[in-house]
């Protein structure tokens, strides 16, 4: 692994931004050679992420770089310019670099290694704006040490709990610490709790916020097709090449925060219409909710998500649309990080699938089988163990029969897994 320590290892989550913010410093300020899109939230930031960049890609703002996490394969996906990873050789020459920063007795984490070596990279490309997606905050997540043109948060949910705080209020107000003064913010539907905490700061920061269902939002048409209202542009007939009704949410998110840049630069709305109509369709964010080709005659979809909300999200999709027709049988090869919470997770689910393959994850933070076996008891689901991924799928496949089909879920973990063994590629 890069840097010696891996993303889930012992330097992982250590909170504050002095480090960082040293770092940049001692290196002649590489974050400040570029504005970013900056995406919060719990569930939702990667895909939002995604489509905004796409968009954004078809406009004349290049070089455009995009800075995601976690990687599913290889941490140089995390790194891109105009569509094109850092090379394996500069990204291990950039932490190299990193590591030289930090500071006796209290070193950079993994994440924060990582941020500096894309910014960095942003520098050495000459790049203008970055669409850039947090860790697993906002107030103290590195990323937050960039500067901003325009703030997105998509959702405020449950989800590291032990960082971020117990209640909603708590973690929306983690989250909303990626404002700035003056900067404008994008959101999601928050829930009221969340979008009480959120908005008491954009008001304070005098940020000016556009909320989705609110100042703008979608609407189905019969074609399948999307039309979105922004304030200033009418997109219609808009394809989203994601599945699913929350991926709609996300893609309006991006269109909107897209948009607030665009019109920012000076691009009008006829081109940044184009622009939506030929990315959307085309936008792809791996891991989430996606099929990859059968094998087999065994269908294959894999979903990253591993909170209770995403799960439920997850679910709603496998009630409406279920991609391989009714009658077929759905098994899940499932696993989760342990400070997940893995019951809650499967007590969305548990009245859409057949039965679950669980196995445990190659990861320090990975549950053991024996708590895997636990959940799937507490919510009635027929469940069997296998010892890693390549065993799981053999025996999900196996089990979902002729025309089934297997769902690789539970962790981004569990789909990176998929990927690399070649169920499914990474694009």
């Amino acid at each position: 692994m890069i840097g010696g320590s891996g993303p889930s290892g012992p330097e992982s989550v250590r909170p504050g931004l002095s480090r960082i913010v040293s770092a940049f410093s001692r290196s002649g300020h590489p974050e400040k050679s570029f504005r970013t899109l900056h995406v919060a939230g719990t569930n939702g930031k990667g895909s939002t992420a995604c489509f905004a960049y796409d968009v954004l890609r078809r406009l004349p703002i290049a070089p455009l770089g995009l800075y995601t996490s976690p990687h599913l394969v290889a941490p140089e996906e995390r790194i891109r310019v105009d569509g094109v990873t850092i090379s394996p050789k500069a990204l291990r020459d950039a932490f190299r670099s990193a590591e030289r920063l930090s500071l006796e007795g209290d070193p950079l984490t993994y994440f924060e290694k990582m941020t500096w070596a894309a910014c960095e990279w942003f520098r050495r490309k000459g790049v203008r704006f970055v669409v850039m997606e947090t860790g697993l905050g906002g107030r103290w997540d590195a990323t937050s040490a960039c500067r901003p043109a325009v703030s997105v948060i998509t959702t405020v949910g449950y989800d590291h709990r032990e960082w971020l705080g117990k209640t909603l209020g708590s973690i929306a107000a983690e989250k909303a610490g990626i404002l700035r003064r003056g900067i404008p913010l994008v959101t999601g539907r928050l829930r009221p709790a969340a979008r009480a905490v959120v908005l008491r700061r954009a008001r304070r920061l005098v940020c000016g916020a556009w909320e989705l269902g609110r100042t703008f939002d979608w609407k189905e048409r019969r074609d399948g097709t999307i039309a979105i209202s922004l304030p200033g542009v009418d997109l219609e007939e808009i394809r989203v090449g994601m599945v699913g009704r929350f991926q709609r949410d996300n893609a309006a998110v991006a269109l909107a925060a897209a948009w607030l840049f665009a019109s920012g630069e000076g691009i009008g709305p006829s081109a940044f219409a184009a622009a939506a109509a030929s990315a959307l369709p085309a936008s792809r964010c791996p891991g989430r909710f996606c099929p990859v080709p059968l094998r087999k005659n065994v269908g294959a979809w894999v979903d990253g998500g591993h909170n209770p909300e995403a799960a439920a999200a997850l679910a709603r999709e496998l009630a409406v649309l279920p991609p391989w027709g009714k009658g077929r049988r759905l098994i899940a090869v499932w696993s989760m990080l342990a400070d997940k919470d893995a019951s809650g997770y499967l007590r969305k689910l548990a009245e859409h699938l057949d039965g679950i393959v669980a196995y445990p994850l190659s990861h320090p933070r990975g549950a053991g089988r024996g708590a895997l076996a636990d959940a799937c008891a507490k919510q009635g689901i027929a469940c069997r163990l296998a010892r890693d991924f390549p065993e799981a799928w053999r025996a999900a496949r196996r089990w979902a029969g002729k025309g089934g089909v297997v769902l690789v879920c539970g962790s981004l973990a569990a789909a990176g897994d998929a990927y690399r063994h070649r169920v499914g590629f990474v694009a």
